[in-house]
């Protein structure tokens, strides 16, 4: 590790959730490098599609069998790269004495997240374990994004995508109030580009036959900030190319505007100076969504300092 990365403040991140954590920590160790002051060093307690009540759980099971180990951690450290990082499987109980850990994230599955029902007791339960085993670290909740807005599941549910939204934002505030947690507003961040003059995202894409579509032929899908329509093939059930539409994950500019949300709130430091961009994401672009990231990021407060 050269003698720049040795002088560089490392912030020690602990992330207790699923793909909707994963989504921001994308880019989150390059936008980092590109500001040029701080590191990550991230802990992943993440499962994909886990709830609250699962992670709780999990938990409690390892309590009486610690030999069961719930998550793959990857204490690696993400600036720079080290060879083989400090990779180790480990319980919630042991990932969270693993290091001294400044914040540690949570967030509901991206399903029940929009019921306020689903949240607790599990959610109390989990901040109670972080404040036991790392009383250090100062807990945010990762307030996730609606599913875009051609989802099926909205009208099933009588959803809309800013109903929905509505929802997420009532529930991550009224939790961060109740346990006295700081919030990553990545909700409102994904909802404020959407609705941005210019850069909706409309559908369907009248030109494309979905019925008679092959692969790798994709509608239009401009705006979009979610994955979207894409092909499955190595993953489908006999090896066939399946047409499938992901509503809910992130897309690069979809992971790099979580990103930027996340690394202003975590550091308070301003992200638009960033350089970095994913290749798949052009200049201007980049530019707004940084833009959006640090005024979403601003409204919900500056980080408190010590």
């Amino acid at each position: 590790m050269g003698d720049g990365y040795c002088n560089m403040k490392t912030i020690h991140l602990l992330t207790i959730g699923n793909s909707l954590a994963e989504n921001p920590l994308t880019y989150l160790a390059d936008i980092a490098r590109s500001e040029g002051s701080l590191q990550f060093e991230i802990g992943r307690c993440n499962l994909s599609g886990c709830s609250l009540k699962k992670h709780w759980n999990l938990a409690l099971y390892t309590q009486t069998h610690p030999e069961h180990k719930t998550y793959q951690l990857d204490l690696g450290m993400t600036l720079p790269p080290v060879p083989g990082g400090k990779q180790r499987s480990a319980n919630l109980q042991e990932a969270l004495v693993a290091e001294p850990w400044d914040y540690v994230t949570l967030n509901q599955g991206s399903l029940p997240g929009w019921r306020r029902e689903t949240f607790q007791p599990y959610l109390g339960f989990l901040h109670d374990l972080v404040r036991e085993l790392a009383p250090q670290a100062q807990i945010f909740l990762n307030q996730t994004w609606a599913y875009r807005s051609d989802a099926p599941y909205l009208p099933q549910n009588g959803l809309t995508e800013e109903l929905m939204l509505e929802h997420l934002r009532a529930n991550y505030a009224a939790f961060a109030a109740e346990l006295g947690c700081r919030l990553i507003p990545c909700g409102e961040a994904v909802q404020q580009v959407r609705r941005a003059p210019g850069r909706i995202f409309s559908w369907p894409d009248p030109e494309f036959d979905f019925q008679n579509a092959e692969a790798p032929t994709l509608p239009r899908q401009e705006h979009s900030l979610s994955i979207g329509w894409n092909w499955i093939i190595n993953d489908s059930m006999e090896g066939v190319p399946d047409l499938s539409l992901d509503f809910n994950h992130l897309n690069a500019a979809g992971c790099y505007l979580t990103g930027c949300t996340w690394f202003e709130c975590l550091t308070s430091l301003d992200v638009r100076p960033v350089t970095f961009r994913p290749s798949e994401v052009d200049a201007g672009y980049a530019t707004f969504l940084r833009e959006n990231a640090h005024d979403v990021s601003r409204r919900y407060g500056p980080l408190p300092k010590d």
